[in-house]
């Protein structure tokens, strides 16, 4: 076992010991204005501090093996620190590949002409679009062509 691991389980043990016996355990954030409402008695004000003085321990041997990383393989490094942005950036990526561009949002404010209506020969005639009843039929001229 490291000391690091001996630490973390004494610290968990400590707050355990705490906690026994108590009807409510919500353990504010140390410093917060919920532990300092706390009674100075309270075993909640200890189990805030052993658990900020956890985080704190866990905080530092991350960033000593960040240190140690970069001194020994920056490429890893630089792969680990760089990845939860660049997951970020893949995704964002995905979803600006999907958005219209402006040049193609400013074509499509463009105003074209009504598409116009032909009856093509051997197709079933048009029905005009606001004007029930009334079909377009091809033309004579295009049936015989």
């Amino acid at each position: 076992m490291h000391s690091a691991d001996a630490a973390t389980a004494w610290a968990e043990h400590q707050v355990t010991t705490l906690a026994d016996g108590a009807r409510e355990w919500t353990v504010p954030a140390y410093g917060s204005p919920a532990w300092n409402r706390l009674p100075p008695s309270d075993p909640r004000r200890f189990a805030a501090v052993i658990e900020a003085a956890e985080h704190w321990s866990r905080h530092a041997a991350e960033e000593e093996r960040l240190d140690q990383l970069a001194d020994e393989d920056p490429t890893a490094w630089y792969a680990e620190i760089t990845a939860e942005a660049n997951a970020a950036a893949r995704h964002l990526a995905g979803r600006l590949a999907r958005m219209r561009t402006q040049a193609e949002l400013e074509s499509a404010r463009i105003h074209r002409p009504p598409h116009r209506l032909r009856a093509t020969p051997g197709w079933p005639p048009i029905a005009v679009p606001g004007q029930p009843g009334r079909y377009l039929h091809p033309s004579r001229q295009l049936a015989a062509a």
